[in-house]
Formats: C-alpha cells, sequence, structure tokens
C-alpha cells in the first residue's frame, strides 16, 4: 500500500486535489475533519485546549469555538505551536488506526501541517497558489476578513518549505481542468509503483 500525504497551506486547494482522487477512486483522509472529532466534547484534546486556553473558548453547550481560537492561534505563532502540540498526537492516533484497517492500494492524507504532525507517509504531495489567489479562496470559504485570512497565510510556512519537501507538486492557479489533469498524472505515476 502507498500513503501519500497531500499538503499544502490554507487556501491553497487541497480538498478540491483531494476531491479528485476520491473521484478517481482513492481514498482521502481529512485531517480537518479528523481535527473536529478529537476536540468534541469529552474528548482528552478538548481537554487539554480549556486547560491551556481556558474555557471561554467553549460554547454553552460544551463544544469548542473553533472561530475563537483560530483567531487567536492564528496571531501568535506560539499559541499555535501549543495548540498544535496538544493535537498532532491525536490526528496521527487516529489515522494510524485507520491505515491499520485499510486494504486498498493507495490511501491519500489531507492536511495542512502533515509533515510537521509525526504522521507516516510514503510520497508528499504539495498545493500551491498565489498568496493573493488564497486570500481570496479563504475569505469566501470561512467567512472571515482579509486581515484574518492574511494572518493565517503569515502563520504557515511558504511555498519554498513545501517544494523542498514534496515528492510532487501541483499547482492551482489556473482551471479545474489543468488541475484535474496534474493530478490524473500523479495517481498515474503512483499506480505504477504497485
Amino acid at each position: 500500500m502507498i500513503v501519500l500525504a497531500i499538503t499544502g497551506g490554507s487556501g491553497c486547494g487541497k480538498t478540491t486535489v483531494s476531491d479528485i482522487f476520491r473521484a478517481e477512486g482513492i481514498d482521502v483522509i481529512d485531517t480537518d475533519k479528523v481535527a473536529r472529532l478529537i476536540v468534541e466534547p469529552g474528548k482528552p484534546a478538548l481537554n487539554e485546549i480549556c486547560k491551556e486556553f481556558g474555557e471561554d473558548y467553549l460554547n454553552t453547550d460544551g463544544t469548542l469555538i473553533r472561530s475563537k481560537l483560530a483567531e487567536t492561534v492564528f496571531s501568535d505563532s506560539e499559541k499555535l505551536k501549543i495548540l498544535n502540540n496538544i493535537t498532532h498526537k491525536y490526528i496521527a492516533e487516529y489515522v494510524d488506526e485507520y491505515i491499520g484497517d485499510y486494504s486498498k492500494d493507495i490511501l491519500g492524507i489531507d492536511g495542512a501541517v502533515i509533515i510537521e504532525s509525526g504522521i507516516s507517509y510514503d510520497y508528499l504531495l504539495s498545493v500551491i497558489a498565489d498568496k493573493e489567489e488564497r486570500i481570496k479562496r479563504i475569505v469566501k470559504r470561512d467567512n472571515i476578513s482579509h486581515i484574518n485570512a492574511t494572518n493565517r497565510i503569515k502563520s504557515q510556512k511558504d511555498d519554498t518549505f513545501y517544494i523542498e519537501k514534496s515528492d510532487y507538486i501541483v499547482y492551482n492557479n489556473t482551471n479545474s481542468e489543468d488541475l484535474s489533469s496534474q493530478v490524473k498524472k500523479i495517481i498515474k505515476d503512483l499506480r505504477s509503483k504497485l
């Protein structure tokens, strides 16, 4: 089995790339969804977050106020590091269990900080997009201000970091046909390695 990590900064189009893999019959774990699962009420990760950041990041029903926490950590690199130290271990544990039960030939793992997370993979695909395009996508997707979207990008690694570590690179600045063509070439190459 081949495990492919799909990464890149916020707004680069990782989800769109993952959807192309899915359409081609390759499962992809979305670590953003896993991150939501591990912070449900009563879960150890949420307890650690409350201990570190305080109970004022919780709604009255005990759920995490994700937008408030995001605004805090994306404007303070030390707080982001603390949050990542809490969540990464639980995300990696979930992914490892999933891989252990997986029986198909290729599995994708979509995650913005997958390189730093401790999650094991065989190959790395980075999705790269222009900064202004990413900001527009984040503002639209998350319904946040241009400043908050810019802070989110500033808190993340630059393109060089991803490019230097990648086995595959997809550039997502043009159209969906071009993106699909790039991804299908990678899928063909991965299948040739089986």
